[in-house]
């Protein structure tokens, strides 16, 4: 093999120029390890690479320029589009293998698909007394910090953590070490920071993600995290009627990428229960990439 071809998409995108850009490998089969994060550095970016599990099902791995990620909703999503489109996939949902774990992936329409992707049963960390040190780690005033800051994962955990004002979370400048450190302490593989929309629908947020550590400081739409914000909102609302909380949430806009995602969690009154996220990915273009051109990289960076 000594070319691949690549699909670049753009994810979850508000508007034209928005989303999260995601590059897909639709035929992964025979690269290394090596070979798959070398493409994730070649691109600066999340990369999704489709391939076929021992079992005969379709296996996804996801890497970002430092390390191979559990799971990353927008490339599910991409390379969902991308399979359907060239009817490498046919009917309306799948079950694909993760290194999170068996996800349901479900679509609607046709070269464009509207797709969703459920993750993990929801598990949410114990509150957290950190509003001090977050906001020094992200350059405001602590009382810019709401409550409850907690750990979510519905694949990979996430530091969620409320800000009262949208101003606030547009102003915000981390120290990126510090970030990291904090969110080691508390096991979480970013911080997910999210308000109120300046619009006052309370089923609609703006959010901002930094992951540790992935080789970029920020990143324009978050599927994980907004599965995990969902999870965080219902468990809130766990004491009212069963049944789901949707939200939609705003992203990307202080990166000039603008993204919209909707997020779903069903609590039964006293738990969460489920969590999904939906959006649509379109194709910019199609390349293909030779093998020699990939960088020189050191030991893949293992699996968070």
């Amino acid at each position: 093999m000594h070319s691949i071809t690549v699909a670049h998409l753009d994810v979850f995108a508000a508007e034209p120029g928005g989303g999260n850009p995601c590059p897909i490998v639709a035929d992964a089969t025979g690269l290394s390890d090596r070979q798959l994060q070398a493409i994730a550095a070649h691109y600066q970016q999340e990369t999704g690479f489709v391939l076929t599990g021992e079992d005969g099902r379709l296996r996804l791995r996801f890497f970002v320029p430092r390390h191979e990620m559990a799971m990353c909703v927008h490339a599910t999503v991409a390379a969902t589009t991308v399979l359907v489109a060239a009817g490498t996939v046919t009917g309306s949902q799948l079950i694909a293998s993760t290194a999170s774990g068996d996800c349901r992936i479900s679509w609607t329409g046709g070269d464009r698909p509207a797709v969703t992707v459920e993750q993990q049963a929801p598990w949410l960390g114990p509150p957290v007394l950190a509003a001090t040190e977050l906001g020094a780690a992200l350059g405001l005033p602590a009382s810019a910090i709401g409550q409850p800051i907690r750990p979510v994962s519905v694949s990979r955990p996430k530091l969620i953590v409320p800000l009262d004002r949208a101003g606030d979370l547009h102003r915000a400048v981390p120290d990126l070490p510090e970030l990291w450190r904090l969110c080691r302490a508390y096991k979480c593989t970013g911080a997910y920071l999210f308000a109120p929309h300046p619009d006052g629908r309370p089923d609609h947020v703006v959010a901002r993600q930094f992951p540790v550590d992935a080789g970029f400081a920020e990143d324009p739409a978050t599927g994980v995290a907004a599965g995990a914000l969902a999870a965080y909102l219902a468990d809130l609302a766990g004491h009212r009627e069963p049944g789901w909380l949707q939200v939609d949430i705003d992203q990307g806009q202080a990166m000039g990428r603008p993204s919209r995602l909707r997020a779903r969690a069903l609590t039964d009154g006293a738990s969460v229960l489920r969590s999904m996220v939906s959006g649509q990915a379109v194709l910019r273009a199609t390349e293909q990439l030779a093998l020699a051109d990939l960088p020189d990289i050191d030991e893949p960076g293992g699996l968070r």
